[in-house]
């Protein structure tokens, strides 16, 4: 049995209900019984259900947020954090205040945004209504703890543009969520920081070897993780990317792939 799972959320933990099925729930229960331990790995913060999710999978442990960019233990609280360069953080707003596209400042725990709520779709409101939060308008100022990332949240159709211009400012990755279809997430952090390093440096916290580790996920920004760990789970909704270079397929979120996944783990 591998020691460690590492879990993505959107497309992975939950699909389009927003929340694990009972089958995943009973299966992260028998996880947990065998001694298994289990993390999150998600660009998601640590704030709302994420938090729940994390302590689901352990109520004691170490789970991954923020794209790699903290490190939150669900018992003590402790966190680790990567902060952003002001510079990276400057350039993001101006693209924001330019093209109107919804941004957002988080620290590890807490959060504020742009407000795109004068524009015909008002992504940045939809967004803290699917992560279960209050949603805030403000900018990195209003935040008591350094900013860790910046994510845009945009339409797929304009991924390309954002890219081109944050290309070099950070390590930027894309996820998507078949809870807000059509809509993508483009997280910025500290160069070098990724769901891959992240846990790199669990590892070494915990003593673990990353041939006791599986990392299961579905988007572009688990491509970091899936690569650093011994076992590579794509589930059948990932991107072509994700399929394309792990080192096992099992079935998509809605038919419960988590639960192959685990099933998996604990052969191996």
């Amino acid at each position: 049995m591998l020691r460690l799972v590492c879990i993505d959320v959107d497309g992975t933990l939950i699909g389009e209900s927003g929340e694990p099925t009972s089958d995943v729930l009973d299966a992260i229960k028998h996880a947990r019984s065998l001694g298994q331990s289990l993390a999150l790995s998600t660009a998601r913060g640590a704030m709302g259900p994420t938090v729940d999710y994390a302590s689901l999978l352990n109520p004691d442990g170490w789970h991954i947020f923020h794209a790699g960019a903290s490190l939150v233990h669900t018992g003590s609280s402790e966190t680790l954090g990567e902060a952003l360069p002001e510079d990276i953080i400057h350039i993001g707003t101006e693209l924001s205040d330019i093209h109107g596209w919804a941004l957002e400042y988080y620290s590890p725990d807490d959060y504020r945004s742009m407000d795109d709520s004068l524009t015909g779709h008002p992504l940045a409101v939809a967004h803290s209504k699917m992560l279960g939060c209050d949603f805030k308008v403000g900018g990195p100022s209003d935040l008591a703890e350094p900013v860790v990332r910046v994510q845009f949240v945009v339409n797929e159709s304009q991924v390309s543009k954002i890219l081109e211009s944050m290309s070099g400012k950070g390590n930027v990755s894309v996820a998507t969520s078949p809870v807000l279809e059509g809509v993508a997430f483009i997280s910025i952090t500290k160069e070098g920081v990724n769901k891959g390093s992240a846990i790199l440096r669990m590892c070494e916290m915990l003593s673990l070897d990353t041939s006791e580790v599986m990392m299961v996920g579905d988007g572009l920004n688990d491509l970091d993780a899936l690569k650093v760990v011994g076992h590579s789970v794509a589930m059948g909704n990932a991107h072509s990317d994700v399929l394309n270079s792990c080192d096992y397929v099992v079935r998509a979120v809605e038919q419960d792939g988590l639960v192959e996944a685990l099933e998996l783990s604990w052969t191996l």
